[in-house]
């Protein structure tokens, strides 16, 4: 449904979400007034916030996992890579959600 020039479902979405970002740069990454945040705005944000979170916490850990090389690894130190992967990606969102905040951006 997404896909882009042929590529993966994956790969199409966050150039989608790239191209939003790049077009709607203002209106996504710029500070504003919570009390008076439109409509388009609160959804091109939450849209991106979104794309962010699913590609870094499913899509790349699930892309590594089926990688040759971690394949090859013991089941202990596969989940290791897996949950290492998830976790600095979940920390990442988190510290950019609250910087987002802290600097009026959502």
């Amino acid at each position: 449904m997404l896909a882009v020039l042929g590529l993966p479902n994956v790969v199409s979405a966050a150039i989608v979400a790239a191209v939003v970002a790049v077009v709607f740069r203002a209106r996504v990454f710029g500070a504003n007034d919570r009390t008076r945040t439109s409509w388009i705005d609160a959804w091109l944000k939450a849209s991106v916030t979104f794309v962010f979170v699913v590609f870094f916490t499913v899509f790349v850990p699930s892309y590594v996992m089926q990688t040759e090389t971690v394949a090859g690894f013991d089941r202990n130190a596969q989940d290791l890579i897996g949950l290492s992967l998830f976790g600095v990606a979940f920390l990442a969102t988190l510290w950019g959600l609250r910087y987002a905040y802290r600097t009026k951006r959502v």
